[in-house]
């Protein structure tokens, strides 16, 4: 750990690079969307997941209802961080919010199906 103590002194120039023309500062433009939902009832759940388009933020959105039990209460909500705001709201039961966001996104793949009873039966 000795190598992180300077025995030089200060660089001068620091200031100055910190002052540079702002139209040289790179610009990201990489867009991220955080895509929530969670449920209430006797097994309640939740989850998170980020995207970096709003197509994928609902297939993850989609994703994570799959585990839930379609008829249980719900909020599911889709963030962008560029914007600050909510971009989709969504409210009813699992079931209900995952046909919502599956109806977005044409040619999915992924199916709901209830939950079974244990019996096999659905």
């Amino acid at each position: 750990m000795a190598d992180h103590h300077r025995t030089r002194p200060a660089d001068p120039t620091t200031t100055a690079n910190a002052n540079r023309d702002p139209s040289m500062v790179p610009v990201f433009t990489t867009e991220m969307y955080e895509a929530a939902f969670s449920t209430q009832g006797s097994h309640p759940m939740g989850g998170v997941a980020m995207a970096r388009t709003l197509e994928e933020a609902r297939q993850q959105l989609a994703d994570m209802l799959i585990f839930a039990d379609p008829t249980a209460p719900a909020t599911a909500e889709i963030i962008a961080f560029h914007r600050g705001s909510p971009v989709e709201d969504y409210d009813g039961t699992a079931g209900d919010i995952f046909h919502k966001v599956n109806a977005g996104t044409p040619g999915r793949t992924v199916i709901a199906r209830p939950i079974t009873t244990g019996t096999g039966e659905r």
